[in-house]
């Protein structure tokens, strides 16, 4: 099975995760960094990704802390901004919890994610060194 690594050591933000997924699996080509696109890319929608593969994320220790509450009430202010009011609530419920250290982070919303998809075996690798 081709296998495909991420290093957790160099993901400090969403934005630091998605240019770590377009190293890993896309060589570095453009690709809509959101989770709406990450999806896509994950569907094999972006590049030349095979059928089934296995993403291994070193350091997955280090994303987890690195995308928990802080970074998920960072990127859900920036999601209550842009949003349309037919969301808007939630984003706003979500924030709530977020302050209060409840609910999934941003770690939580990329490992759910990408286990949404049956091709891809997805290995959390933690405490490497």
């Amino acid at each position: 099975m081709l296998e495909y690594t991420l290093d957790g050591r160099q993901i400090a933000t969403l934005e630091g995760f998605y240019a770590e997924i377009g190293r890993a699996l896309l060589g570095g080509q453009p690709w809509g960094e959101n989770l709406d696109a990450l999806n896509e890319v994950l569907r094999g929608d972006y590049g030349q990704l095979p059928e089934v593969f296995r993403l291994v994320w070193h350091h997955a220790d280090c994303s987890q802390v690195a995308l928990g509450y802080p970074e998920t009430v960072r990127q859900l202010t920036r999601q209550l901004r842009d949003c349309p009011p037919t969301v808007l609530i939630k984003t706003a419920w979500a924030l709530r919890a977020a302050l209060r250290d409840q609910g999934p982070t941003v770690y939580d919303w990329l490992v759910t994610l990408i286990q949404k998809h049956p091709h891809i075996e997805l290995v959390l690798a933690a405490n490497e060194d």
